[in-house]
C-alpha cells in the first residue's frame, strides 16, 4: 500500500507541475506578444511624431495659397492634437490613423494650386514628409504583423483566459488610407495650344 500511495504522489506531482509548466508558458508566450508589440510601435512612434511635428510647417506653407480650405486644415490640427495628446498605444494608432487621413487629403487638395506645389518651401516639405511616410509604411508592416500575432493570441483558446485576466485587450491596426489604396491611374497633363 505505500508504493500505491507513492505512486499515487508522484502521478500528482508530476501533473500539478506540468499544469504549473503549462499556465507559466502561457503566461510567458502573452507577455511576449504584449511586448512584442510595444516594441514595434515604439519604432514607429518616433517617426509618427516627426510627422506630426511637420504638420505647422506644412499648414504655413499652405494655408496662405488655400485660405479658403478651412475645414481641411482644422480637420488635420485637430487629428495632430489626438495624436500628440493620446497617452494609450490604442489612442496613438487611433490618432495616427485620423492624422494620416488628413495630412493626404491636405496633400491631395495642394495639387489643385500648382504654383503652391511648385514652390521651393512646399517641394522641400513634400520631400521630408514622404520620406518620413516612407520610413512608416516600413516599420507600420512590422508593427501590424505583431499587432495581428497579439491579438491571434489573446483571442485563442484556452490563452483568451488568461488574455482576460490579464486585462489584455485587442489592439488596432496602423491602417492605410483610402486615398492610398485608391489607383485613378496616370494623370498626363496635355497643355493646350
Amino acid at each position: 500500500m505505500n508504493i500505491e500511495l507513492i505512486i499515487a504522489g508522484v502521478i500528482v506531482l508530476i501533473v500539478v507541475v506540468g499544469l504549473i509548466g503549462w499556465i507559466v508558458g502561457v503566461y510567458n508566450g502573452l507577455v511576449m506578444l504584449r511586448n512584442d508589440v510595444d516594441k514595434a510601435f515604439a519604432n514607429i512612434d518616433v517617426l509618427l511624431k516627426q510627422r506630426a511635428d511637420q504638420i505647422p510647417d506644412l499648414m504655413r506653407v499652405v494655408q496662405v495659397a488655400m485660405n479658403h480650405e478651412n475645414a481641411l486644415f482644422t480637420r488635420l490640427s485637430e487629428a495632430r492634437l489626438q495624436y500628440l495628446q493620446a497617452s494609450s498605444l490604442n489612442d496613438k494608432v487611433e490618432g495616427s490613423n485620423q492624422l494620416n487621413n488628413a495630412l493626404k487629403s491636405v496633400m491631395a487638395v495642394a495639387e489643385n494650386y500648382p504654383t503652391l506645389i511648385s514652390g521651393p518651401n512646399m517641394v522641400a516639405l513634400q520631400q521630408a514628409i514622404s520620406a518620413v511616410e516612407e520610413r512608416i509604411a516600413d516599420r507600420r508592416e512590422f508593427f501590424n504583423e505583431s499587432v495581428n500575432l497579439y491579438n491571434i493570441g489573446i483571442a485563442t483558446f484556452p490563452d483568451l483566459f488568461f488574455a482576460r485576466m490579464l486585462g489584455y485587450q485587442r489592439t488596432p491596426l496602423l491602417v492605410i488610407g483610402d486615398t492610398e489604396k485608391r489607383y485613378d491611374g496616370v494623370k498626363l497633363e496635355i497643355p493646350v495650344l
